[in-house]
Order: structure tokens, then C-alpha cells, then sequence
């Protein structure tokens, strides 16, 4: 006879059960210091546990009272398997069948998890190289379409201004940063009374009138074009996008369909926000850019500088400055430039800013 540990649960117990040692003599189950008897034709076995790893015996009573014995443990099961009457055996043969098969399941849902978890951290790791490999994908002709249907986003709300003397000037500034480019740069104004400026994939640089206004010469403004033509160049913007679309819209636009991320590109405009190593890329090939147009490079730190002084003062004003943050570790990052990489042949541009200034709309708030 070998008795087993279990907990016993039925009428009038406690609801943690009851501790207590039970054993098997012939046809019939006993239960120490217990006036219970019960023959194997009363009792059913049962499975239970979060991995289906404990057993119970069952039965019901001349009272129809239900009555559960659970083993304390697995050498406790083991002892049951082995001295139960035959008449159980059968269903202790499925309860061993079931008990494996959930323990196979349970093992293989491990194995998943710990898989999928694995792969997620791969994922995530090389999530800014994923970006860039699939923004290389993409052609420019699609890149253009993407531009062009953020482009009729910012026309739709108004305050464009594409032809004039302003544009002009914008332009010879801009074409002289770009000359040698794969893209064709399109050059436009917005009537706006935030000092901005953003770049839309395929080369459409959007300027602020209120930029325009604040700037001190056309240096200045040629080191926001040297930094926001990078993010061009350097596929920031379309970084951006494909970023905020997930991967199956991402996988159209790889294809040419760029519908799918029409409403990506209207939350996007003139709202980018990228992050400081994008930033401090744009800066540092910004500078470059600059330097081999034979254009003043202090204009960089000079116009961040202003900003980021005036950006306690007026800061609803200076979008620039809340979309390009760690402005002052910038202006620094690019006085250290200026110091390592002087560029003595640098000329002024050729530019009449004052009438440039003219030729736009006046945000006198904004002048100093």
C-alpha cells in the first residue's frame, strides 16, 4: 500500500481544501482519518493547472455533493498512476496523453514567444538600417510623387508664392547650393508668420516668409537651404514617411502606388521633426555644401544663434527652432567647424537682400 499527499475539496471545507494522505487498497480509494470510501467506479480523472499538470480524482456523493482530490505533487501523481485499480487505468492513460500533449503545446508557444521576442530585438536594432535600405528602393520618379502629393497639401492651404522677385532670388541662392544634383529643386515661399523652413522628398524646399524677414543677409538664408537640401539629398524626409506609413504601405510605395500614403504626408507637412544624428548630418553636410558653393559658411551659426536667443522670447514664432532641437549644441558643432574648416575664398552672395525682403509680405512683430 503506498499512501499519496493531495488536497482535498468538497462541502464544509475550507477554500484552500484540506491537507490529507490518501491510498488505494484493491478496487478502493481511502482518505486518512476521513469517513471516506469510495469505490474506482465512483471516481473520474481530471486535468487542471495552467499547463494542464495536476491531477484530480472526482466524485459526487449520495448527496450530489461534489468532492475533489488533487495530488500535492508529481511523485504523489506517480504514486497514483501506479496503484490505481485497473478500472482507472484507462483514464489515467488519457490524462497522460493529454498531460504530454499540453506540455508539448506549451513548450512549442515557448519556443514562439522566445523566437518572436528574439526577432523584434533584431528588428528594432536594425530598424534605422531597415528604413534606409528600403528609402534606397525607391526611385526618384516615385520619390517625385510623393513630393508632389505633399506639395498639393501645402497649396491647398494657401499662401504659396511660386513667380516674383522673391522666388527669384530664392532661387539663384538655392541652384547655386544644388548645382550637380540628381534632383530638380523646386523653390517656394509661404506666406507664413512662423519662421520655417522644410524639405519635401524629390527637392521641394518650402521657405517661410517670416525666415525671409528674420534672416540678416542671404547667407543666412543659404545655410537653412544647405541644411534642409541635405535632408533631401540624404533621403530624411522620405526616411520620415516611410517611418510614420508601416510596412505594408511601405511595401506600395516600394512598388509605385503612392496613394496609400496621401494621409502620412498631409500630418507630415511642414512638421517634420528628425532626430539629432539626421540633424547634426544636415549641419555637418550642410557646412560642406556651403564651402564647396564658395558661400559663407558663418551664416550657419549665426542664424541658429539669433533663434535660439530669441526663442524664449517668441516661441510660437520660431517653428524652425521647436523642429530642429539641441540648437545651441549645433551653433557650438558648427563654430567648431568653422574653426577646423575655415573657408578663406568664400564671397558674399551676389543677392539684393534688402529688396528680396521688399518684395514679401511684412511681419513687423518679428523684426527686430
Amino acid at each position: 500500500m503506498q499512501k499519496f499527499h493531495a488536497t482535498l475539496y468538497g462541502y464544509h471545507m475550507p477554500a484552500m481544501g484540506t491537507a490529507v494522505s490518501a491510498y488505494f487498497v484493491g478496487q478502493r480509494l481511502f482518505i486518512d482519518n476521513m469517513p471516506i470510501e469510495l469505490h474506482s467506479s465512483q471516481l473520474s480523472v481530471s486535468v487542471g493547472g495552467m499547463e494542464h499538470d495536476e491531477l484530480f480524482l472526482n466524485w459526487c456523493d449520495s448527496e450530489e455533493t461534489q468532492w475533489a482530490l488533487k495530488a500535492a505533487s508529481t511523485a504523489d501523481i506517480d504514486i497514483i498512476v501506479n496503484s490505481a485499480p485497473a478500472a482507472l487505468q484507462s483514464q489515467l492513460s488519457k490524462w497522460h496523453q493529454r498531460h504530454r500533449h499540453h506540455k508539448t503545446l506549451w513548450g512549442l508557444l515557448g519556443a514562439a514567444v522566445i523566437t518572436f521576442v528574439f526577432v523584434m530585438a533584431v528588428v528594432l536594432w536594425q530598424y534605422q538600417h531597415m528604413v534606409s535600405w528600403v528609402a534606397k528602393q525607391i526611385p526618384i520618379s516615385t520619390e517625385q510623387q510623393l513630393g508632389q502629393a505633399a506639395l498639393a497639401q501645402i497649396k491647398a492651404e494657401g499662401g504659396i508664392i511660386e513667380s516674383g522677385k522673391a522666388i527669384v532670388a530664392l532661387a539663384k541662392i538655392g541652384n547655386k547650393i544644388t548645382r550637380g544634383s540628381n534632383y530638380q529643386y523646386q523653390w517656394l515661399i509661404k506666406q507664413d508668420e512662423t519662421v520655417n523652413a522644410f524639405a519635401l522628398p524629390s527637392g521641394i524646399i518650402v521657405v517661410h516668409s517670416a525666415l525671409i524677414q528674420k534672416a540678416d543677409n542671404a547667407e543666412e538664408l543659404a545655410a537653412v537651404l544647405a541644411h534642409e537640401v541635405q535632408h533631401v539629398e540624404q533621403r530624411h524626409s522620405l526616411k520620415n514617411i516611410i517611418h510614420g506609413a508601416g510596412w505594408a504601405v511601405v511595401l506600395a510605395v516600394v512598388l509605385g502606388d503612392v496613394s496609400g500614403v496621401t494621409a502620412v504626408i498631409a500630418h507630415q507637412v511642414g512638421a517634420s521633426y528628425f532626430s539629432r544624428e539626421l540633424e547634426a548630418e544636415a549641419d555637418k553636410l550642410g557646412y560642406a555644401t556651403l564651402v564647396k558653393a564658395n558661400i559663407n559658411p558663418d551664416g550657419m551659426a549665426s542664424f541658429l544663434q539669433k533663434l535660439a536667443d530669441l526663442s524664449q522670447q517668441q516661441p510660437k514664432a520660431l517653428a524652425w527652432i521647436s523642429s530642429h532641437p539641441d540648437t545651441l549644441e549645433r551653433v557650438a558643432d558648427i563654430k567648431q567647424l568653422l574653426k577646423e574648416q575655415p573657408c578663406d575664398s568664400c564671397k558674399p552672395l551676389n543677392v539684393d537682400w534688402q529688396s528680396m525682403q521688399q518684395a514679401l509680405p511684412k511681419i513687423e512683430h518679428l523684426k527686430q
